[in-house]
């Protein structure tokens, strides 16, 4: 028993390499996505409705401040800025609010109503969206209020939202990877309507199960406080 409690890993170290490595997926994120929609032929890499004029610049808008927040987002997170540089931790905090989710989610609303991924990404984003500026609402509140556990929360919930832009990529690959032996049977040898299935997967998916492995986190959290606390 001894030799397995030893040989396990501390939790405090679990989460620095869970933090690390989060960081690390988010920032490669930034530099292979968000290029792609500052791109002069941005036009031939993304779908954009050529009917309406504002749907690039929003779309633009959209990726440079969501890019924004994930950049920031998971050096919110990390214990030694907040134990030791608390006016570093703020100041990235409200870059990441003011500068990314804020504006990232009023034009993420915008973009989703334009998208040309079907009703069910129109969907999802929009509910991702106004999670998205919500969650991040409740954090602003929380801390104002000095309830900092409260804003922790919140803004775990909320930094899962914004992640959705890493697992949604990470899902494509593997929900193309998964089809690709039906593609010359169901789908015809259709690679465009194989892509549309996986790409609405991709979406439900890193926005469901994101929330969801967040909400499990918190729950866990506060049944290990709570057996800490009786015993």
């Amino acid at each position: 028993m001894t030799a397995t409690l030893q040989t396990r890993t501390p939790p405090s170290r679990r989460r620095r390499t869970a933090v690390v490595a989060v960081a690390v997926l988010s920032v490669a994120i930034v530099l292979y996505a968000v290029p792609a929609y500052l791109a002069p032929d941005v036009n031939s890499r993304v779908g954009i409705r050529e009917d309406v004029p504002l749907h690039l610049p929003f779309l633009v808008v959209h990726a440079a401040t969501a890019g924004i927040a994930l950049l920031v987002g998971p050096f919110q997170f990390f214990g030694s800025i907040r134990r030791n540089r608390p006016q570093v931790h703020r100041a990235l905090g409200r870059v990441y609010l003011l500068a990314g989710v804020l504006p990232g989610s009023l034009s993420g609303i915008v973009v989703a109503v334009l998208t040309t991924a079907g009703p069910i990404a129109l969907v999802s984003f929009v509910l991702l969206d106004v999670f998205w500026f919500y969650s991040a609402l409740r954090a602003y509140r929380a801390v104002r209020a000095r309830d900092f556990a409260g804003h922790e929360r919140w803004m775990l919930r909320n930094f899962a939202a914004t992640f959705a832009a890493v697992t949604l990529r990470v899902y494509l690959g593997l929900f193309i990877a998964v089809q690709l032996p039906l593609l010359e049977g169901p789908y015809g040898g259709d690679f465009e309507a194989l892509f549309a299935v996986a790409y609405t997967a991709s979406i439900v998916a890193s926005i469901a199960l994101n929330l969801l492995f967040m909400e499990m986190h918190l729950r866990r959290r506060r049944t290990r406080s709570t057996l800490g606390a009786n015993a």
